[in-house]
Parts: C-alpha cells; structure tokens; sequence
C-alpha cells in the first residue's frame, strides 16, 4: 500500500507517469472509489448530500467517459486502464489534500473575513490539480504538454459547465 501511495505522490510531483502503474481492474475500481468518496467529502462542505452524491456520480462518469473518448480518439485505447487508475488515484490524493483548505476557506468566508491565504492555497491547489492531469494525459497520449493542457482545460469546462448545470450556485 506504500508503494502505491508513493507511485500515486511520485504522479502528483511529475516523476512518474501512468505507464508505471499496473493495469489492474481492482486497482482500478478501489481508486475510482477512493476518488469519488474524496470527492463526496470535499462536496459535502458546502452541499446537501443529494446534490453532493449527483456531483460525484456525475464527475466520475465525465472522468471515465471523457478520458475513454480522448484515448480513443487518439489511438491509445489499451492505455485506458492505467491513465484512469492515474487520473482517480492522483485526484483522490489531491481532494483529500484540498479538504483542510477548503474549510478554513468556507470558515472564513461565513465569517465574512477576507479568506487570502486560503483562498491562495485553494488556487494553488487548483493549478497544481490541472497540472497533474496535463501531466497524465500527455504521457498517456505521447502528446506535447500543450496538448495534454488543451485536453485539461476541455474536461474543466465540461465538468464545471455540468456541475453548474446540476446544481446552480445562486
């Protein structure tokens, strides 16, 4: 399990790609729910349960189909298994990171201060989140970075677009 956790940070700080991870349909199922549970916490803090459970189903559709679509597309379909145990392992990894952030920046927020650190630290957490999932799929697509940024940036808008589609923030 360390050796996991280890390969799944060595993703997160660019050292290793999804070609270093077994292509394990239970590996792959553990981390899809690893992902979505982490998800469902992070979602929790600021939405009732049935729209954090929505959300979270939604996403997780998004990341399987967007990525299938993408490797596909492409001509690297045998390498679904690995990006998609990437892709869920390092997100999972990273929402749990976000969860301390996220709410000290919802407390600050209901107390009506100025939330700069944590929102500092939110946004950093955001770019490094788009720059791992660059970072994934340009080695799973042999792409160039601006490629794999391009294919990053399309799956936000559509999870965001979706998200806000869902569950509207008025």
């Amino acid at each position: 399990m360390r050796a996991l956790f280890d390969l799944f940070l060595d993703i997160c700080l660019f050292r290793k790609g999804p070609q270093q991870l077994p292509p394990s349909e239970t590996l792959l199922r553990l981390c899809l729910a690893a992902y979505g549970l982490s998800y469902l916490l992070l979602l929790l803090i600021n939405v009732e349960l049935p729209a954090a459970l929505l959300l979270a189903a939604t996403d997780l559709l998004l990341l399987i189909g967007l990525t299938y679509a993408a490797l596909t597309l492409n001509g690297y379909r045998d390498r679904l298994l690995q990006t998609l145990i990437a892709l869920a392992g390092a997100g999972a990894l990273l929402q749990l990171l976000s969860l301390p952030v996220t709410v000290w920046l919802q407390q600050e927020l209901a107390r009506d201060g100025i939330p700069g650190l944590p929102l500092l630290l939110w946004f950093a957490l955001l770019v490094w989140n788009i720059a791992i999932i660059t970072h994934i799929l340009r080695r799973a697509l042999s792409a160039s970075v601006g490629v794999g940024l391009l294919y990053t940036l399309g799956y936000v808008v559509i999870v965001w677009t979706a998200a806000d589609w869902l569950h509207p923030v008025n």
